[in-house]
């Protein structure tokens, strides 16, 4: 599956898991942005944090995206 489909499937999983841990302003950047991507392309993704969150937030949506 291309990685630009398969980022369009997981879109609302992604949202969903963000707002968990309030992420949001999800950005994509890296290979996957600029075109060059194949199926051997991880996809990058940058989000902000809502005030107040903690590292723990940071580290469970690492946990949850790695998993």
């Amino acid at each position: 599956m291309a990685v630009e489909v398969l980022l369009k499937a997981k879109r609302e999983e992604i949202l969903r898991v963000c707002a968990k841990y309030g992420a949001h302003n999800v950005r994509v950047f890296g290979s996957v942005a600029r075109g060059p991507a194949d199926e051997q392309s991880d996809i990058d993704l940058i989000v902000d944090f809502e005030p107040g969150r903690s590292l723990l937030d940071h580290a469970g949506l690492w946990i949850d995206w790695s998993s």
